[in-house]
């Protein structure tokens, strides 16, 4: 196993396979680089070199007692991209790990990145004025509070998440094993990165990404993002492309892997 040694102390984990151009990814909430990529990392490090990264308190990095914070997360990901001297990386983030992208960039620039794929991400999570694309299509502040209120008190609202995220479902043992991938990452710090998501606002960082962008987004029953979300960013990055999975939802990486891996592949060697 693979780790880099965080400034404060913390061991992040990351698996390194393949050879070629770089490319870096980023998961989800409370999944993990083992339970997350299982239909990806093979097949794209065929020809690429794929870097997957264990956010703090998720999978096989360090569990802190805190700071969980998506800053933090991006904190981290530049540690690893310095300790492993990595240079003119694809950076490709799903829903929470796409946050960490978008902070990445606003604390430290393109430093070491070449490309970006924005893949089911957020970027409001909350209604508010103007804004036609919160989460579920409708999330407002005071059931956003309600919701970190219920995790509080069970973590069976956090776990509830995962079945949400797939526009059809996994089999019984698959979600099962996704499960107890989720249950590696400590219901605090769960908490506390959905809170943390929760007060994010990244429409303003849109407009100023200078670096070739693919957006991937699922249409069919897709709970968390129902809303034309990614035609709304799509208009606001220079430049970017989007692409459509009409036959997934939330987890376009899982629901249509054979397309997702070309789509990427061709994206990262473009």
């Amino acid at each position: 196993m693979a780790y880099v040694t965080a400034v404060d102390g913390m061991p992040i984990y990351y698996t390194d396979q393949g050879h070629g151009p770089l490319l870096v990814l980023l998961h989800g909430l409370m999944l993990t680089v083992d339970g997350f990529w299982t239909q990806n990392l093979a097949v794209l490090a065929q020809g690429c070199r794929v870097i997957a990264i264990d956010h703090r308190s998720h999978g096989q990095s360090g569990k802190p007692l805190g700071p969980h914070s998506i800053s933090q997360c991006a904190d981290d990901l530049k540690e690893v991209l310095d300790a492993l001297d990595l240079q003119d990386c694809t950076l490709a983030g799903v829903a929470f790990g796409a946050m960490v992208m978008f902070e990445y960039r606003r604390r430290h620039g393109n430093h070491r990145l070449r490309r970006l794929a924005i893949i089911e991400a957020q970027v409001k999570l909350t209604n508010a004025p103007g804004w036609d694309h919160p989460t579920f299509g409708n999330f407002p502040p005071e059931a956003a509070s309600g919701f970190v209120e219920a995790c509080r008190h069970s973590r069976e609202p956090l776990t509830g998440f995962l079945s949400g995220a797939f526009g059809t479902m996994p089999g019984n043992a698959e979600m099962a094993r996704m499960q107890a991938q989720a249950w590696l990452t400590p219901t605090a710090a769960a908490i506390a990165y959905v809170e943390d998501m929760i007060a994010a606002d990244y429409r303003a960082d849109l407009a100023g990404i200078d670096l070739p962008t693919l957006l991937i987004y699922g249409r069919f029953n897709n709970v968390p993002i129902p809303s034309e979300l990614g035609e709304w960013i799509a208009g606001q990055v220079p430049g970017a492309r989007l692409v459509r999975f009409d036959d997934a939802g939330h987890s376009p990486f899982y629901e249509q892997p054979e397309r997702f891996n070309a789509l990427l592949a061709e994206f990262v060697h473009d």
